[in-house]
């Protein structure tokens, strides 16, 4: 996910100028609601969303082919042809005993004809060409509603991503901005101590470096705190600009553990993406047995209504009904088609190999990660816990003159340095969790929600 976050920057101007934070006071964005603003504007689900209407207008066009076919026929002509005149004065029931006369026959009168009708059709036997594209398509709509499905999993993904890195970034940043402040009380004294040579300077500038690099870390966060906002917003589809707040939901907790194995094996029946492959794979199976079939002999009935007339006062109407059938006795294309079709079900298959290989290296390949995550969080959260007491026991050594001010800052950049190592596990273990939802195919907003708000 790491490559759509980059994007996402990506598309922010470089020389974009911040607006200020949003007011302490204001509402937060709810982990909940930014979820839903999300999948409201994320224009890759929409794109899907028009990909399945198409796939369902498609289905609706393959039907048609059960249905008869009416045409409404209409022509005019105007001529002295002897055979067209003859021929016309019969369709007009207007042919009389005088235009038997040799003269009259060999240079007849020139003469109009209207002629409207309607012609119907409907197919007897198609070699069952409809049936086998009614089906292809139908299998392509659950191809292309599972397709949504997973860009929606997708949309979720990069949304519970970009908030917990939002908020893991604001919780340093206010550790940081604290211990800033702190520090630069206790600089400012010890340049006092300094200046009537009770601190040694060797200790004093080491300080001010040590305190250097804590302003470099604060000035880092500041930026990032910044560009994740943008960030936020983007995903939105809000102005980058516009002052955002987020809650805090980065709480630490044990969630159930699950088997590695199921885990697998609700990836191997859940996944959209592999579950869409399989629809395609049905549709095309579909596909290789119509155009087998099309070699067969087609057959029609069909019906014609005519009128033939001069002057749409007078004239004549006519009838055919009758049974039509064509075959084809040698299309060169035919065995050609036929492969084609046959290749890009073999091709799909592999395609369905490769996403279940995929599936399960990204399957296992989280689980370690995050049952190595959990292992380390309880150190890293007592580490935390035990550099605040080393900082506290520190601090009145300072004052009494037992440690130098650049040791009490050196342990102060300590303290930051292991809660930015416990924040940074906790988000990876609510990222890890939330992604190994979405690679076993039960991602949803309930889901994303329940399993950082949970602990998990």
């Amino acid at each position: 996910m790491a490559g759509l976050l980059i994007i996402a920057f990506c598309i922010i101007p470089a020389n974009i100028a911040f607006a200020e934070d949003a007011a302490s006071g204001s509402a937060p964005l709810t982990l909940e609601d930014f979820c839903r603003r999300v999948l409201a504007y994320y224009p890759k689900l929409k794109e899907q969303g028009v990909t399945v209407e198409l796939a369902i207008a498609r289905k609706l066009q393959a039907q048609a082919g059960f249905w008869p076919k009416l045409q409404g026929l209409a022509d005019a002509s105007y001529s002295d042809d002897p055979v067209y005149v003859f021929g016309t004065l019969l369709r007009q029931r207007a042919f009389t005993q005088d235009d038997f006369d040799l003269n009259r026959l060999n240079n007849p009168n020139a003469r109009a004809n209207f002629d409207v009708g309607l012609h119907g059709e409907i197919p007897l036997f198609d070699a069952f060409q409809t049936i086998s594209k009614v089906r292809e398509a139908k299998h392509m709509v659950e191809s292309a509603k599972h397709g949504e499905k997973f860009t929606r999993m997708e949309a979720l993904l990069v949304a519970s991503d970009a908030y917990l890195n939002t908020v893991v970034v604001e919780k340093v940043l206010k550790k940081v901005a604290e211990t800033c402040k702190n520090s630069e009380t206790d600089i400012k004294q010890a340049k006092e101590l300094k200046d009537k040579g009770v601190v040694l300077g060797a200790d004093f500038y080491a300080a001010k470096v040590i305190f250097g690099s804590l302003r470099n870390i604060n000035n880092n966060l500041t930026a990032q705190k910044k560009s994740m906002h943008a960030l936020l917003n983007i995903l939105m589809g809000e102005d980058p600009l516009k002052p955002v707040q987020v809650a805090d939901v980065l709480q630490e907790g044990n969630g159930a553990s699950v088997d590695l194995k199921k885990w697998l094996s609700q990836a191997y029946t859940l996944r959209p993406d592999l579950l869409s492959i399989e629809e395609a794979i049905q549709a095309q199976e579909a596909h290789v047995s119509g155009e087998r079939a099309s070699a067969w002999p087609i057959i029609s009935a069909f019906g014609d209504l005519r009128e033939n007339t001069e002057d749409f006062r007078t004239g004549g109407g006519s009838f055919a009904v009758g049974l039509k059938g064509s075959v084809d006795i040698f299309e060169p294309g035919y065995s050609s088609r036929v492969k084609m079709a046959e290749k890009s079900l073999q091709k799909l298959k592999y395609q369905k190999n490769i996403a279940a290989d995929s599936i399960t290296k990204d399957v296992t390949s989280e689980y370690a990660r995050l049952e190595s995550l959990k292992a380390n969080i309880p150190l890293l959260r007592d580490m935390a816990d035990d550099s605040d007491q080393a900082v506290d026991l520190v601090l009145p050594l300072y004052r009494e003159g037992r440690k130098s001010i650049a040791d009490l800052l050196d342990m102060r950049q300590g303290n930051i340095r292991t809660y930015q190592a416990y924040y940074a596990a906790l988000v990876s273990s609510k990222n890890s969790s939330v992604r190994l939802l979405f690679l076993s195919g039960q991602l949803d907003e309930s889901q994303a929600i329940g399993m950082i708000a949970a602990g998990k």
